[in-house]
């Protein structure tokens, strides 16, 4: 069974090659506009518990300095408040 050091480890290893791989590609082919709008579609089609995983590995790497500059935590949606069924005047 693998240990959350394992887990980290390989979590760790994907991310920093996307890093040197896919970032300077996303920089060199896509516009600021386009890759704003990445995050744009993102938040609005991820589900809540994927949203807060994906920000706690980006606090995770992130020193003070660029945690200053993060949001806080996305929060939850607000639900339709549910109304309940009154009877007619009389």
């Amino acid at each position: 069974m693998a240990t959350f050091a394992d887990r980290r480890a390989v979590r760790l290893e994907y991310f920093d090659d996307e890093e040197a791989t896919l970032l300077p590609l996303a920089a060199e082919h896509l516009t600021e506009k386009e890759w704003a709008s990445l995050g744009d579609h993102l938040m609005p089609n991820t589900p809540e518990l994927t949203q807060l995983t994906l920000y706690g590995l980006v606090l995770e790497d992130a020193n003070l300095a660029e945690r200053a500059t993060l949001p806080s935590a996305p929060r939850r949606r607000p639900t339709t408040p549910r109304t309940t069924h009154r009877a007619p005047p009389s």
